[in-house]
């Protein structure tokens, strides 16, 4: 059997697919279950340029991608308050323009991964 190779969606969806089990596991250990996503379009993102000027602005929790032209940030223990912050902070950073909220908390917008990322790129 030829292993799985996935496309940058696919390892993103894997993830918070991921993601979503564990921290239902740990929700019964009292652990917040609360999660966002967030999606800045960056179609000319500099991959070095995002690591020298966006990475250090995160939590070592966080976790950003750079996926198709966008940014794509995990951001575990954060509602759509505190996503929203973070999507400021890092668009004024990279000094990218923004126009439409792509933001989704789990599990306020979605319980599972598809709903997730198919609420990030709704336009």
């Amino acid at each position: 059997m030829q292993p799985k190779v996935y496309g940058y969606r696919e390892l993103l969806k894997t993830l918070l697919e991921y993601h979503i089990t564990l921290i239902e596991r740990l929700a019964h250990e009292g652990y917040d279950p609360t999660f966002s996503v967030l999606r800045i379009p960056y179609p000319d993102g500099d991959e070095t340029r995002i690591r020298e000027v966006a990475l250090p602005l995160l939590r070592t929790s966080d976790r950003l991608f750079y996926i198709d032209g966008n940014l794509i940030a995990l951001l575990p223990g954060s509602d759509w308050n505190g996503a929203m912050k973070v999507r400021e902070t890092l668009a004024q950073a990279l000094g990218v323009p923004l126009d439409k909220e792509h933001i989704c908390e789990y599990p306020v917008d979605g319980k599972d991964a598809f709903t997730l990322i198919s609420g990030l790129y709704a336009d």
